[in-house]
């Protein structure tokens, strides 16, 4: 018979204590197998066991709100629970469910969970690795620990959540941020209140995942209190479990400016890994693993820490395969393999030296993606830079080219590239990135980029992905002060393109790494396009206005269309349905005559004239259109520099925050035309999060089937098409 306990709202010292002691009574035989519910007071913010606190934390955040830093005794990642979240765990052996391993224990407990769940009227169900997910929403991270045969698996029940304050005491990447805040998060979590429109009893809750986990793993229960023996021992551990020496002290960020660092991702986790080498003999003299995946035994990484001291780096792989070969472990989807590349990541750095770069100066570089440093920087074709290290004040700051006015680094950056025969970009926004590594990867281009360590672990995933269409690359650091480092609203400004601090490259090691590469003989022509505004648009310019120096040209959407060639679906798409395009105009012209209150958005394709005939006849033709449809509120989008709030949203749409325009008009149609690809996705994202107009964008290149009606290569002849349905 099992034993199920709720023991109520505790400090989150005594409710890690009586994990611990759970645990180790169970493997000790002194414990029936059990069923526990918590609840945190006051609320706190949790690492895995193999975490770094000050890498998963923002503790400036969470000291300044109240909120308490603890470590589990369980692996993953960091989470945090408010008063009102409730946690669940099994303690238990493995023969009283039938000696399952680790991945079968997981799919288990929590498929019992989510049944639970779903008596509660929540469609919950289990998600490899280890979560509980409603409609691809998260509402419970799940994981375990072992003692022996005994193991103690823990997992939450998200009921009435504060996102955003989540948001900001986890150091969680913020791509899904809105200007408005940190609502968009939502997307990805769930919780009970939300699923329901209810808040349910907790006692309900216990009921129904008791029920759930009886049913699946097949055992009797009664309620009952923790034993005299549980409560003693509490009194007497409870007061480690929340002190320094446990919280900071299990794993410490080392500090050392010699060691190299590097992040790896795989389906079980991600591995932090600092490498202590002596460069002179090419020995590794010590490694420190941190990160968020589940073992068993707990103390393999520890065990492998102490193997690997002293190796030499040409016998490490050897070395780390023989260390599992030799151990029983189990791994919530890991393999040897990662391991090797968690350890070896941060390894391939000790190449810099061969380019004259200085010892402290390696971790200068980032990471060599999909191949070797040197080979990576031999092959390079194209150079990635970030618009933050460019003058808050150039017109250039938000453009994907260099006007080389020597004002900043950017400009020498440049200058390199085109002398190395190399393809400068500065990248402007997460989208265009996702396009140019895409580009890459079509083309067979390896690249060179900077960023700092914090971006590059958050968008982790689309760098591996372009690794894996076969885009290698090598990320240098930069300097200055990052929005990671100025707080959870700056994320969300950098991602928008609205971060407004100025940061520098390091020009000393992107001259010594293209050192390898070969000067042209004879530099390219370079020559400038010539814009100005469109006759056919003129009137529609915002009286305060004026011509920049440069704006995102047509060449900056033909080049990296690698994401909208994913994509494409055909001629036109309506809703989810991929039609023709005179149905969708259609609908569209159906739509147009149908709004109250449409509007159209006017992008730099078709806003500025750069005597490429094709866009100067679309451009005319939107006139007519315009004039046709005479109830158009004609919005302009002229270019992608920030407004900061400075201009008429009656007017001009803010590139970073375009739902504030329709929602200030309280527009039901909006149409985007001659607005850049990676642009216009970002557009709609925010539009649908926000707003409740519909969507059409007419694509002059593959369509945008997020949008509510899209057509495809939509040229000046399709505009006509339109124009004689109205």
């Amino acid at each position: 018979m099992w034993r199920v306990v709720y023991t109520g709202q505790r400090p989150h010292k005594e409710n890690i204590a009586l994990d611990r002691i759970m645990l180790d009574l169970m493997a000790e035989g002194r414990i029936p197998p059990t069923v526990r519910f918590l609840q945190f007071k006051p609320e706190c913010a949790l690492v895995g066991f193999h975490q770094a606190v000050e890498q998963e934390i923002r503790l400036e955040y969470a000291h300044k709100e109240g909120i308490e830093v603890g470590r589990r005794i369980t692996g993953g990642g960091a989470i945090y629970f408010d008063q009102t979240q409730i946690g669940w765990e099994v303690i238990a052996t493995t023969e009283h469910l039938g000696n399952l391993n680790y991945e079968e224990l997981t799919r288990r407990i929590c498929t019992g969970v989510a049944k639970g769940l779903q008596k509660l009227g929540i469609r919950a169900e289990f998600r490899p690795r280890n979560d509980i997910e409603v409609e691809g929403r998260k509402i419970s991270g799940t994981g375990g620990v072992f003692e022996g045969k005994a193991f103690l698996y823990q997992g939450t029940v998200l009921m009435d959540f504060n996102v955003e304050r989540m948001l900001k005491v986890l150091q969680i990447p913020v791509e899904k941020l809105t200007s408005k805040g940190i609502k968009a998060a939502e997307d990805r979590v769930e919780w009970v209140k939300r699923a329901l429109g209810y808040l349910p009893e907790k006692e309900e809750v216990f009921s129904s995942i008791l029920e759930g986990l009886k049913e699946e793993l097949g055992f009797e229960a009664l309620w009952g209190e923790l034993s005299e023996e549980e409560l003693k021992l509490l009194d007497d551990k409870k007061d480690y479990y929340g002190s320094e020496e446990w919280v900071y002290g299990v794993k410490k960020a080392p500090a050392d400016s010699e060691m190299l660092f590097g992040i790896y991702r795989c389906p079980g986790g991600t591995f932090r890994v600092s490498a202590k080498v002596d460069l002179q003999s090419k020995v590794l003299q010590q490694v420190i693993i941190n990160g968020d995946f589940f073992l068993k035994p707990q103390r393999l990484i520890y065990d492998l820490e102490a193997y690997l001291k002293h190796t030499p780096l040409k016998d490490l792989e050897k070395r780390i395969k023989d260390f599992f070969s030799e151990r029983e472990w189990e791994g919530l989807n890991l393999s040897v393999d990662d391991f090797l590349e968690a350890v070896l990541f941060p390894l391939r750095k000790v190449e810099g030296l061969e380019l004259g770069m200085e010892k402290k100066s390696l971790n200068n570089i980032i990471a060599s993606i999909g191949g070797g440093l040197l080979e990576n920087l031999q092959k390079a074709k194209v150079m990635l830079l970030p618009y933050c290290a460019k003058p808050a004040w150039c017109d250039y700051r938000h453009l994907d080219d260099c006007g080389e006015c020597g004002g900043c680094t950017v400009g020498d950056a440049y200058r390199l590239a085109y002398q190395k025969g190399m393809i400068p970009i500065t990248i402007t926004s997460f989208e265009l990135l996702r396009d140019t590594l895409l580009w890459c990867a079509q083309e067979g281009y390896t690249y060179i980029g900077h960023c700092c360590y914090e971006f590059y672990e958050k968008r982790y995933e689309i760098f591996k992905k372009a690794s894996e269409k076969g885009a290698g690359g090598v990320l240098f650091d930069i300097v200055g002060t990052t929005c990671y480092s100025l707080g959870v609203e700056e994320e969300e400004r950098a991602y928008h393109g609205e971060f407004t601090v100025e940061l520098d490259l390091i020009k000393e090691d992107l001259h010594r790494s293209l050192s390898l590469k070969k000067d042209l003989q004879k530099e390219p022509q370079r020559s400038g396009v010539n814009f100005d505004f469109s006759p056919h648009l003129l009137d529609f310019k915002p009286p305060y206005y004026k011509k920049p120096k440069a704006v995102p040209t047509p060449q900056e959407d033909r080049t990296r269309t690698s994401m909208q060639k994913e994509v494409f679906l055909g001629e036109a798409t309506l809703g989810e349905e991929v039609v023709g395009y005179k149905e969708a105009l259609q609908a569209l012209a159906h739509w147009i005559r149908q709004a109250e209150r449409p509007t159209l958005v006017v992008g730099p394709l078709l806003f500025w004239d750069f005597g490429e005939k094709e866009l100067q006849d679309k451009a005319r033709v939107l006139r007519e259109l315009i004039e046709k449809v005479g109830r158009f509120n004609v919005k302009v989008l002229p270019d992608y520099r920030p407004k900061l709030k400075k201009y008429d949203p009656s007017v001009e749409m803010d590139p970073p925050n375009p739902h504030h325009a329709v929602l200030h008009g309280g527009h039901d149609l909006t149409l985007l035309v001659g607005v850049h690809c990676y642009r216009t996705d970002f557009v709609i994202r925010l539009l649908r999060k926000h707003t409740d107009t519909r969507v059409v964008t007419l694509c002059g290149l593959y369509g945008h089937p997020t949008a509510h009606l899209s057509t495809s290569f939509t040229d000046a002849e399709k505009l006509e098409d339109l124009i004689k349905l109205l």
